[in-house]
């Protein structure tokens, strides 16, 4: 009698952790990852403790949606209390965090623009010999911190790294970064860093059936959780997707901003990962089942949580050739892609300047400007992909806001009219501080702060876009209304929102000029003529 074989369920999920916290590139990258575990989380978990009620109350608020509410019951203040002792043991880290703002504090009110060099002897020992110090152009004093030695000197954290793995419970999962993963039950514990060759184990175990004996043994099982392991795992083998190649270049929508194109020789590239799990909901999806077996090529547009999702990335590495990410600028508040994806074992990680390319067979990937959507922060690990496949060009501008038309113009100039165009609209972002403001040596104003929100184009700017590029064809993506996002966007997907409605007045502008236009949800599969 034939052994019996085993895959996970396809709506398993393996939810990558650090501290307990999931994780995020910011959360990774060792600077911003000291100054997160000083200025976010412990922040946070200390005002869960002070007045859980009012957490749980905030988070029962649909306004509050994304705000800093620890969405968890009041009976677990005594497990936050030992998580916080926990995160206090990482006090080299923490310690640096504290270093770097203390050290920006002292160069706002003290460096005149006269040489910088005596505030060396003035740092905190805490980051002595990780810092360049230095003035801008217009005589702002500033701090670059040398990553790569942070990484050397094991600041990403590594030891700390881990994965809860369970089964989804429809799209109900407590946003992201507000809401320590505290252990529950039916979970299995990973306890390895996410360079382990243990998540390819896991990633290849959803379409490569294993033995019992061989999952147990290769996760490290012990006996007494080999009954739960059993309800993550069954018999039934997905179906693999279909490798007919058309002779022409076809795309496929996975939701948010993640896009596959094939070109017709079979070539393909995937943009921006984050692929759903299983539901027994009515929305549409593809799933990890429905990736192909080998990814040549993974592109990120931008290092924010929805766009450079860990937990995508660690269920495709197996299958990756190589991923293309935007050079970073190396300001504090721009941690390198690069460094980051190989710290967490991508081994073939290429970094681009604006307007470098990539050419393989019949696909050509060229970095193009990517403007706004930061706060004005001095960010450069961002840009806009254009894909050309064959003679059709698609430019995937994820969050691009159109802030200066003429870029557009220089752009046609330079390569011509684009045939396809795949464009965010999330025209009223949160404020910059959403994301960086444990960065900031002191808090913001809050008009300011209000004023400098992560915004991409609306309907005017969209517009404005298309008339320079010529587009024939318009999707608008990268929306968050696909509710397996809830979880890391927050973003209310009702159809009377400032971004829903900028949307609808894109395709009707468009429309009426002849130009296809949708917006996407759900599922798309598109080959072109």
């Amino acid at each position: 009698m034939p052994v019996a074989q085993y895959v996970l369920k396809s709506d398993v999920v393996v939810e990558p952790l650090i501290s307990r916290w999931y994780a995020w590139a910011h959360m990774i990258g060792p600077a911003t990852a000291c100054l997160n575990l000083a200025y976010r989380y412990l922040p946070l978990m200390d005002s869960f403790i002070s007045s859980p009620s009012a957490h749980a109350a905030a988070c029962q608020d649909p306004k509050m949606r994304g705000g800093p509410f620890m969405n968890l019951p009041v009976s677990q203040v005594d497990d936050v209390k030992a998580l916080i002792t926990a995160t206090k043991q990482q006090g080299e880290m923490i310690e640096f965090g504290m270093g770097l703002r203390e050290a920006l504090r002292m160069l706002m009110k003290q460096a005149d623009g006269f040489s910088i060099e005596k505030f060396y002897s003035e740092l905190p020992g805490s980051i002595k010999g990780y810092v360049e110090l230095s003035y801008t152009l217009t005589g702002a004093p500033d701090l670059r911190v040398i990553e790569p030695l942070l990484y050397k000197k094991g600041f990403s954290g590594a030891e700390n790294q881990s994965a809860m793995i369970y089964r989804v419970n429809g799209e109900d999962r407590s946003f992201a970064y507000s809401t320590p993963r505290l252990p529950i039950p039916d979970s299995i514990e990973l306890r390895q860093p996410f360079s382990s060759e243990i998540y390819d184990f896991l990633a290849k175990l959803r379409t490569t059936p294993k033995t019992l004996p061989e999952i147990t043994s290769s996760l490290g099982i012990e006996d007494h959780q080999t009954a739960l392991l059993q309800t993550l795992l069954t018999e039934h083998i997905p179906s693999a997707p279909s490798t007919v190649l058309s002779g022409r270049t076809r795309w496929r929508y996975f939701g948010h901003a993640c896009v596959l194109v094939e070109s017709p020789s079979g070539r393909n590239i995937l943009v921006d990962p984050l692929i759903a799990y299983d539901d027994n909901c009515n929305v549409p999806r593809f799933t990890l089942s429905d990736l192909p077996d080998h990814i040549d090529t993974v592109v990120l547009t931008h290092n924010h949580s929805d766009h450079v999702v860990i937990e995508t990335l660690l269920a495709i590495r197996h299958k990756v050739g190589k991923i293309v990410v935007p050079s970073s600028g190396g300001a504090l508040v721009d941690p390198s892609l690069k460094l980051m994806l190989e710290s967490i074992g991508f081994n073939n990680v290429v970094a681009l300047d604006t307007f470098e390319k990539i050419v393989q067979d019949d696909l050509t990937l060229t970095a193009l400007p990517f403007l706004g959507e930061h706060g004005d922060l001095d960010i450069r690990s961002k840009t806009a992909w254009l894909v050309k496949s064959a003679d059709d060009s698609l430019l995937f501008a994820a969050d691009s806001n159109n802030l200066e038309p003429k870029l557009y113009d220089l752009i046609r100039e330079l390569y011509g009219s684009i045939t396809t165009l795949f464009l965010g609209m999330e025209c009223l972002g949160a404020p910059f501080s959403w994301v960086y403001g444990p960065y900031l040596p002191t808090a913001v104003d809050r008009k300011k702060d209000q004023s400098r929100r992560l915004n991409g184009s609306d309907f005017h700017r969209g517009v404005e876009v298309i008339k320079s590029l010529g587009c024939k064809n318009v999707y608008i993506y990268a929306m968050g209304a696909e509710p397996w996002l809830q979880f890391i966007t927050s973003i209310d997907p009702a159809e009377d929102t400032i971004p829903a409605v900028n949307a609808k007045q894109l395709m009707e502008y468009c429309r009426a000029q002849g130009i296809y236009a949708e917006r996407l949800f759900g599922t798309a599969d598109v080959t072109l003529s």
